[in-house]
């Protein structure tokens, strides 16, 4: 407080809020760290150098994709949401510093020699804690519709588990179907978000009736969970592969009821829309892959370059405006960063089916699409989320 001639007193304004409310510093971190993380694991995968780690180069990349950058995206959204859903208060100020700090520790320690232990213990804990907050704040507001929320991040916690007790020798050989069980629930995470979200931008900003038939909004969760739990327990190709043509065409039905053509007329709009076409495609792929005895990577790569990159990249920038007290307007560039992620997407998921033999090319400027893209959200929205709202309002 500063004190004024008659007595009275007014508050100094602030000139940082970092820590104001969750989106803020996760989402400032997830720019820059899947901008570096890109970077360092196209490094390493060129020069074939890899520094001491706890994961090998592939496995760090694929666990770092998700549980580095992915949750990061999640925690800000959730945390931000949250509140407005319920009404009730989410950490702000030290207690948000300390739950970003149990997210970074990880990201940083895994590179330092340590007890292999004592870091899987470190990294299997952000998760857990997250749910429980997210948790307590849906039960106390009564609200059951939102306890699949924690119950997703749980199983992505259970993912996350079984990786570290395969590097730990306990569960040998189960990393493979654990990054597999974390791709598809960050897939149900965006179908369960997108179903909010998507049709509400979409109606706002083109005074339409976006909107799927309620059967279609009821299914579309467990489709994605069935999937998800018959690839993993039930791996028979056969029938894998039909089950992920009916989800993928469920969820295409789902899209095109959302459609209005006017959203190509708003980058913040299309880029959500094309991130979760991504998706859709990526339960294509996965059957194809099964069907003709291709590999499965680039299925996965639908979902992660395209579905998660696209979705997160175009959900952070929108509501970083919002919750900023800004208009709901690409930035300049960001539009250039929405195409150069849908490129990522498409060289890293097509280009190898056209010929396998450029695949060191194709990742390469798939990377450095995806590189780029970050880049520009990281640069433009830094000081952004660093500082306060324009209106005055916390948050």
């Amino acid at each position: 407080m500063i004190n004024i001639s008659n007595g009275g007193s007014v508050s100094t304004p602030k000139r940082w809020s970092p820590f104001a409310l969750g989106f803020r510093p996760f989402f400032l971190l997830a720019g820059w760290f899947a901008t570096l993380f890109m970077a360092t694991s196209l490094g390493g995968f060129v020069s074939g150098i890899w520094h001491y780690n706890y994961f090998e180069l592939s496995l760090w990349h694929a666990h770092e994709m998700l549980f580095g950058f992915g949750v990061a995206v999640i925690a800000g959204f959730l945390l931000t949401a949250v509140r407005n859903w319920t009404g009730l208060a989410t950490p702000s100020g030290l207690p948000l510093a300390l739950l970003v700090l149990l997210w970074l520790a990880p990201r940083v320690l895994s590179a330092v020699p340590m007890p292999a232990m004592i870091f899987a213990l470190l990294d299997m804990l952000f998760l857990p804690v997250l749910a429980l907050l997210i948790y307590l704040r849906v039960k106390q507001a009564k609200q059951p519709h939102n306890y699949s929320v924690p119950a997703l991040l749980l199983l992505l916690a259970v993912a996350n588990a079984g990786i570290h007790l395969d590097l730990l020798g306990q569960l040998p050989g189960v990393s493979s179907g654990m990054l597999h069980l974390g791709v598809l629930t960050f897939v149900a995470i965006i179908v369960l978000i997108g179903g909010r979200v998507v049709p509400f931008f979409i109606g706002s900003a083109t005074a339409s009736q976006a909107g799927s038939k309620r059967w279609i909004e009821k299914a579309a969760l467990p489709s994605v969970m069935l999937f998800a739990g018959v690839n993993l327990l039930l791996p028979v190709d056969g029938l894998v592969a039909v089950l992920a043509v009916a989800v993928g065409l469920l969820h295409a039905k789902r899209m095109q009821q959302w459609y209005v053509a006017s959203i190509w007329k708003e980058p913040m709009l299309w880029v959500l829309y094309l991130g979760y076409a991504w998706l859709v495609a990526g339960f294509f792929f996965y059957a194809a892959a099964l069907m003709f005895n291709l590999p499965l990577t680039e299925a996965v790569h639908a979902w992660t370059v395209g579905a998660i990159g696209a979705f997160t990249l175009g959900m952070m920038a929108r509501v970083s405006l919002g919750h900023t007290g800004r208009p709901v307007q690409a930035l300049p560039w960001m539009p250039a960063g929405f195409i150069l992620i849908v490129a990522a997407a498409f060289a890293r998921v097509v280009m190898p089916l056209i010929n396998p033999a450029w695949l060191d090319s194709i990742v390469m400027f798939s990377a450095t699409c995806w590189i780029i893209a970050f880049l520009i959200f990281a640069i433009r929205y830094s000081m952004l989320l660093l500082k306060p709202r324009l209106d005055g309002k916390e948050g």
